[in-house]
């Protein structure tokens, strides 16, 4: 079964050409990037909405305290964020809301991470497929001159490389813009749940921050 499949596998990726490979490479690429924020985004919202409402029912609630330090992943978005911020050197709540949007501003790179190359890629793939139809028709063309229309088989594999190249660039386009399309929502509402919990660190005594340290 295994041998089949595979046999199966790379004659498809021969039909296609060096482009397919290509193709292939770059669709393993951006599923490993999904994937990582994935799993990420999906903490993040999760701790995320855990401090906000530990914030609205307790008023001494340090976000992400009981865990470790340095390790966003596993923790919230506004748990790093006061974290970052040098308590001891808060005079007053006007500090902590210039020191949260501070490292919100350096925190929201990460939170990004390859989200905007996944973005790329999956404009990417399309073009990469119309390039495999241009070398494909390119071969069809080469074929014509040299052996005019009497050999249809030879055509035939240039046509297929085209189409191939072509088709694959974009079943794997769509559920790459489609997948990315939901991450950045996913992130927009841990960016919104994160706001949330700023405006209730705001109204918290910033004295508690400074004993905790």
């Amino acid at each position: 079964m295994m041998n089949e499949l595979t046999a199966g596998f790379l004659d498809l990726m021969a039909r296609g050409g060096p482009v397919m490979w290509v193709i292939f490479l770059v669709a393993w690429v951006a599923i490993i990037m999904l994937v990582e924020r994935g799993l990420r985004v999906y903490a993040w919202r999760r701790n995320a909405v855990n401090d906000q409402r530990m914030l609205e029912a307790d008023k001494s609630f340090i976000p992400g305290k009981d865990l470790m330090s340095g390790q966003i992943s596993g923790k919230s978005p506004v748990a790093h964020l006061t974290e970052k911020i040098e308590w001891n050197d808060v005079k007053g709540n006007g500090d902590v809301a210039e020191q949260l949007n501070i490292q919100l501003a350096e925190l929201m790179p990460r939170l990004e991470g390859t989200l905007p190359t996944i973005a790329i890629i999956g404009s990417l793939l399309p073009m990469l497929g119309l390039l495999g139809t241009v070398t494909g028709m390119i071969q069809v063309f080469e074929v014509i001159a040299l052996q005019g229309t009497g050999d249809p088989q030879e055509m035939a594999h240039g046509i297929s490389q085209a189409l191939l190249t072509t088709a694959s660039g974009l079943i794997i386009a769509i559920p790459v813009i489609f997948f990315h399309h939901l991450l950045v929502r996913q992130l927009r509402y841990v960016l919104a749940l994160t706001e949330q919990s700023m405006h209730a660190v705001y109204s918290q005594d910033f004295r508690i921050y400074q004993n905790n340290n």
